[in-house]
């Protein structure tokens, strides 16, 4: 066994303790990191609904329906069985103080969404965002239960516009492969092709197309209409009974998030579009030719770490076809980060995760001297780092054509 020496074994203790503490700063219940509302006992809609409790957005929120009287229970899932060692809540931007949510228990459950609950916390809120409570001692489980007994005077309604959960996950669980037709009410069916961790498809809806990756329990996805007229990202996170996704979605250039872009599958049979077939053809390689640059979506790394996962290869493998098929190509890899942690970690890790694609693309034959990295760090985002959504989008490795 090789022997660790004291600076050696310090560096070591320093990286475990980096990853445990970026860990307890996740928020496990945000939607963009796989959070679920299972159930709500009342809520108002129109943009009142529980789910935004999880899009970290302090200006959106829940409440209840006037007239329902309280407690009122609010059920939520985490993509894994997890450790919580602490809650916040946003409540400044209530639409009147007296309906900020004032008495409110925590519960979590390790068996359902509707069994074995057990207190986490109870807590006292004012019309403030930033309230963060430990728990009373840490709990586990997969389910959290928000039972809001009281607000600050109003006889109406009762508010929060955010909810979040912090601990560490317990559990990793392999995540299915996705392939199949999916139904959304609003976009008619949903074509969704998976290869290895790389997603493409389309929808039965203005010429809808779609092209991302799978993370977790997680869809990140591009999509497009009118023939690339209009476009944004997306965010969709996977049922806990693997059969239906809920979405998010967003404008190109907008700085709101929408929901509702929910898909039950149909079948298992992917099927296609007039506008796609399937998968012919190398979207790699379509895009560098096309627009001269192009987002490796599929390209997944473990957490804080240049090592790429194994569902990354077929990304790789495209674009190492592209660069065979076109030996003129020089290209440039581009590593992005958020803002989680220093810039110059942040940098230094994409500079590294630039250099891990470059590594396995000449290991499968490419020349060394028609690949060049950059890493960029946090200093070049395409959206806002304020939320998790925003910071899914950042992470991200990049290929320009020189």
């Amino acid at each position: 066994m090789k022997r660790l020496f004291p600076a050696a074994l310090l560096a070591l203790a320093a990286l475990v303790a980096r990853a445990d503490a970026q860990q307890q700063d996740k928020d496990l219940a945000a939607f963009a990191n796989g959070g679920l509302v299972e159930s709500a006992s009342s809520e108002y809609g129109g943009g009142w609904e529980a789910i935004f409790l999880l899009d970290e957005n302090a200006q959106s929120g829940w409440a209840n329906v006037k007239g329902k009287n309280g407690p009122y229970e609010i059920v939520i899932s985490m993509p894994e069985r997890s450790e919580i060692q602490a809650v916040s809540f946003d409540t400044a931007s209530a639409e009147k103080p007296e309906r900020s949510a004032k008495n409110v228990d925590v519960l979590i459950s390790d068996i359902s969404a509707t069994a074995g609950f057990k207190p986490l916390t109870s807590v006292t809120l004012k019309a403030a965002d930033g309230q963060r409570f430990a728990a009373a001692a840490p709990g586990t489980g997969r389910w959290l239960k928000l039972v809001i007994k009281s607000n600050n005077g109003d006889p109406d309604y009762s508010e929060i516009m955010n909810f979040r959960a912090f601990g560490r996950t317990l559990t990793n669980t392999p995540v299915q492969n996705v392939s199949g037709t999916y139904r959304s009410a609003q976009f008619g069916d949903f074509h969704l092709l998976q290869t290895g961790a790389q997603l493409s498809g389309c929808y039965e809806h203005d010429q809808g197309l779609v092209q991302g990756g799978l993370e977790s329990h997680l869809m990140r996805l591009t999509w497009s209409q009118g023939g690339g007229k209009i476009s944004g990202p997306a965010i969709m996170v996977q049922a806990r009974d693997g059969k239906s996704f809920k979405g998010f979605w967003q404008d190109k250039g907008e700085s709101d998030w929408h929901p509702g872009w929910d898909l039950k599958k149909i079948s298992d049979k992917v099927g296609s579009c007039p506008n796609w077939k399937g998968p012919a053809g190398n979207v790699v390689a379509d895009g560098l030719a096309q627009a001269g640059r192009v987002r490796l979506y599929g390209i997944n790394f473990d957490s804080d770490s240049d090592k790429l996962r194994a569902d990354a290869k077929p990304a790789i493998d495209q674009l190492r076809d592209a660069l065979k098929t076109n030996p003129s190509w020089k290209v440039m890899i581009e590593g992005h980060t958020d803002s989680t942690s220093t810039a110059a970690h942040n940098l230094d890790l994409s500079k590294r995760r630039a250099a891990a694609v470059k590594a396995a693309l000449v290991a499968g034959g490419i020349d060394a001297a028609r690949l060049s990295t950059q890493g960029y760090g946090q200093t070049k985002p395409v959206a806002s780092n304020d939320s998790e959504l925003g910071r899914a989008q950042n992470r991200r490795v990049e290929v320009v054509k020189s």
